[in-house]
């Protein structure tokens, strides 16, 4: 049997049954506290994939209907036939990984390898173009890196309570059921499908979305098992203290009540807390930028200010709802800790982990502010929430964890309803900057907003924006349809442009034959063009026939004018024909074809001969002359007498025919639409990185456009990329045209900087990111 890659044989799935049956025969080496997480770990892995390629298919059809060329569109519709093929044998490699690596965990020797982070990855240092496993590995690294930050502290504890009942100790970059060795299982599985990295990108997105971003709630769970099967109940991470515990304090607030109650000062920092994470990070920030942590004041050993409390002081600030800075929050509270001692004489200080979540959201409300990204308007807005998201944030730790978080949520959804904001539009009668600024109003009049407050405004947002949408996108399909339209007749009249000037130019004829080709018959092809297109046989059929028609005024002999006559005469009434077909037979159209019969008649017509005039000095006998003066036989004649001679026969003439007007075509009769303007010289010409840019745009992206230098930038959607007119069609959020730009013109104004793409990405997850890079930064410095 040959060796076809397209092929699956048999006995390989036949050998990858015959694995997963012997790992449930063989004895286990797991302890049996890790059997039901294994379990529960492949479950879940085997679901998620299933739903990882049941969407495959639908994610690169809609990548091959995108596609730029016929290549990029075989290379997905390739890759659909192949990840079908092999999804169960990718789903078996990658269950057999995991349960093998799981059970070698407690073995003599210990397989499993600790994962570089991307942290110690210095991308700045790569100066070359790198090989497609690079791009494939710097993915794979930020993927991973978003998981494990999300889950650091589950991950944690999830390594701790196995370390507890196994023999090799792993942490949480060498645990199987870490997110780095679930996606080195699944990249592993996709080598014998030879994937193009531009496909593998795409299915290591959707590994993502399916898998990695499911696992949360996976390892959550599985820290569940284990403490209902009695390891390490009541585990806690500790972080570093440099005061005594003070005596508990059993008064708290309504909002303190509310949440998950176990963040309490006198008690070590949570686990399920991703905060003691970024203490490290926070501290050599603090390091760096000379800001003084707001620790007790006056004294080293002063108590330290209780949640609740710190919720109650926070909220003598309620009244300032303008939007400020990080710094000028920090410094506002320092100076309420001031005036605290002032009042009572005695020094406090804000506990470890309430100073680091000051400052995290203090930085992240900075990144927001200064994000370019972002219309003016909403930064005015939007500033206004660091009080209310920072209460939130202290009562409520797993704000940095979750993602689904209802205040990220809502702050995300703001960014991404008003990223077609331009900071020169009139808002003021704008129904969503009033319902934004509705919601603002709503949070700032909550002295402890809950977060069942913003799950509430972010579903009425939701409501609102999708209604806005539903309107836009409306007018947007009109506005798509229409410079779709446009861009079709454009086509069809440039193709009949072109190839009735090339029949035309040289020629000579009659001045109707000519307006027919012109004014009538281009209509004809036009309206064939855009029914059928150029490729279909009605365009050749209409096309032969203009070719024909200027064929028949070509110079004919005498004899073979009867047949070309009748020529003439079939080739109307076929053309005849087809404009009422079209529904161009007008009454000047009929006009036209009768005239240019008539052409035909006087060119084609037998000339008429007739003979020529006597000499007026010879007098034709009369008939009774010639009775009498009849010649006498032959007989008769006198001997010697000449003989007659007959008479000459008439001269013939032929009469002259009238010809019709005549007219030399020296120049195009029909105007070409230009399509796109041809490069004139080598420096016209587009580099390779402005190529690839405007190759990997899409449509529903949105755009910071300049149309002019000196002009303000406004915000704008790519509403459609018509393929045959190479046009790109832009449009407001209201989804009307903004302006349109051929490909030359659009990579041009990509070199001039006068266009950029906005990242339409989570606002929120865009900010931490930059928040926790900036901050790894300061730390390898120091």
């Amino acid at each position: 049997m040959t060796n076809d890659s397209k092929v699956v044989p048999l006995t390989a799935r036949d050998s990858d049954a015959a694995a997963a049956s012997d790992a449930h025969k063989r004895v286990s080496a797991l302890p049996v506290p890790l059997k039901p997480v294994r379990e529960q770990a492949l479950a879940f892995l085997r679901a998620s994939l299933t739903a990882l390629f049941d969407n495959a298919d639908d994610s690169l059809f809609e990548m091959a209907d995108r596609a730029g060329s016929n290549t990029d569109q075989s290379l997905y519709f390739e890759a659909m036939r192949a990840i079908r093929l092999r999804r169960h044998a990718i789903e078996k490699a990658c269950l057999g990984r995991l349960d093998n690596e799981l059970e070698a965990l407690n073995s003599a020797t210990a397989t499993t390898k600790p994962q570089d982070s991307l942290s110690n990855f210095a991308l700045d240092t790569l100066t070359l173009v790198q090989p497609d496993e690079l791009e494939q590995t710097v993915a794979m690294d930020n993927m991973v890196n978003r998981v494990a930050g999300r889950n650091a502290s589950a991950l944690t504890q999830l390594a701790v309570r196995m370390n507890s009942l196994l023999k090799a100790q792993v942490d949480e970059g060498a645990n199987p059921l870490g997110p780095a060795n679930l996606a080195q299982f699944f990249v592993d599985a996709l080598v014998p499908l030879e994937l193009d990295i531009k496909v593998r990108l795409i299915v290591l997105k959707l590994f993502e979305r399916y898998v990695l971003n499911e696992s949360d709630a996976l390892y959550q769970q599985l820290n569940d098992v284990l403490v209902h099967a009695g390891i390490l109940p009541d585990l806690r991470l500790h972080a570093q203290r440099s005061s005594p515990p003070a005596a508990p304090t059993t008064g708290t607030s309504d909002a303190g009540r509310s949440y998950a109650g176990s963040v309490d000062n006198e008690q070590p920092v949570a686990a399920d807390s991703p905060l003691n994470l970024f203490a490290d990070l926070v501290s050599s920030w603090r390091h760096a930028s000379g800001d003084a942590a707001l620790a007790p004041l006056g004294q080293h050993n002063a108590r330290p200010v209780q949640q609740h409390e710190l919720l109650q002081l926070l909220g003598q600030l309620h009244g300032n709802t303008e939007a400020m800075s990080g710094s000028a929050l920090r410094m506002q509270i320092r100076d309420l800790l001031t005036g605290m001692h002032s009042h009572t004489g005695e020094s406090r200080g804000l506990e470890r982990v309430d100073d680091d979540v000051i400052s995290l959201v203090s930085m992240l409300f900075d990144f927001i502010l200064d994000d370019d990204q972002l219309p003016g308007a909403l930064k005015a807005l939007i500033g206004r929430l660091q009080l209310p998201v920072l209460r939130l944030a202290i009562a409520d730790k797993s704000f940095f964890s979750r993602s689904s978080h209802p205040a990220r949520k809502l702050i995300n959804e703001l960014a991404r309803a008003t990223l077609g904001w331009s900071d020169h539009d009139d808002l003021t009668r704008d129904k969503l900057h009033a319902q934004i600024e509705q919601t603002v109003e709503r949070l700032l009049a909550v002295n402890d907003p809950q977060p069942e407050l913003f799950t509430e405004l972010h579903a009425e947002l939701g409501t609102f924006v999708r209604q806005e949408q539903r309107r836009s996108e409306r007018l947007e399909q009109r506005t798509r349809d229409a410079e779709e339209g446009r861009a079709r007749v454009d086509a069809a009249r440039h193709a009949v442009a072109s190839e009735l000037n090339e029949l035309l130019v040289g020629r000579s004829l009659p001045v109707i034959a000519l307006d027919v080709v012109r004014d009538l018959w281009s209509q004809q092809l036009q309206m064939v063009a855009l029914r059928e297109g150029t490729d279909s046989p009605h365009w050749r059929q209409s096309l032969a026939m203009a070719k024909a028609l200027v064929a028949s005024f070509a110079s004919v002999d005498e004899a073979d004018k009867p047949e070309r006559l009748a020529a003439a005469v079939t080739l109307r009434e076929k053309m005849q024909t087809a404009l009422t077909e079209s529904g161009l037979d007008s009454p000047q159209a009929l006009q036209q074809l009768n005239e240019l019969a008539a052409t035909h008649a006087q060119l084609f017509a037998v000339q008429k001969v007739k003979p020529a005039k006597s000499d007026p000095a010879v007098q034709a006998p009369t008939a009774d002359a010639a009775s009498s003066d009849a010649q006498p036989p032959a007989a008769e004649l006198p001997t010697g007498a000449p003989a007659q001679q007959p008479d000459p026969e008439p001269e013939v003439v032929t009469e002259p025919l009238p010809q019709p007007d005549i007219v030399q075509v020296t120049a195009p009769v029909l105007e070409s639409p230009v399509i796109e303007e041809a490069p004139e010289l080598i420096t016209d010409l587009p580099d390779n990185r402005s190529l690839a840019w405007v190759a990997s745009l899409h449509v529903g992206s949105w755009f910071g456009l300049t149309k002019a230098e000196g002009e303000s930038e406004q915000r704008c959607k790519l509403a459609a990329h018509i393929s045959f007119s190479r046009k790109y069609i832009f449009v407001n959020r209201a989804g009307v045209k903004v302006t349109e730009f051929t490909e030359s013109k659009l990579i041009k104004h990509y070199e001039q900087g006068l266009i950029r793409v906005l990242d339409d990405n989570q606002l929120f997850d865009r900010a931490l990111e930059s928040v926790i890079g900036n901050l790894r930064q300061l730390q390898d410095r120091r």
